[in-house]
């Protein structure tokens, strides 16, 4: 259910950044929501897997695989 949330929260809700080709959304809240929830481990992979899966649905699918490891590593951190 987090990847889920951590995807449609990611992808849906977009605010385009014209000057940089991205974009601002609340997937880091459900990132950060899934670490605390589920711990380091599962949090971290939940996290990556929503983040990764948004990336590589949309425009960004080069940004997929740094994106899992970025994302992985802030749920995984949250509750140090």
């Amino acid at each position: 259910i987090m990847i889920a949330l951590v995807f449609l929260s990611t992808s849906v809700i977009k605010i385009p950044i014209p000057i940089t080709g991205g974009y601002i959304n609340f997937g880091d809240a459900f990132v950060m929501l899934s670490g605390f929830i589920l711990g380091p481990i599962y949090g971290a992979f939940a996290a990556g897997i929503g983040s990764a899966l948004s990336d590589l649905i949309g425009p960004y699918a080069q940004w997929a695989l740094p994106t899992f490891i970025i994302k992985g590593i802030m749920a995984f951190i949250i509750l140090d």
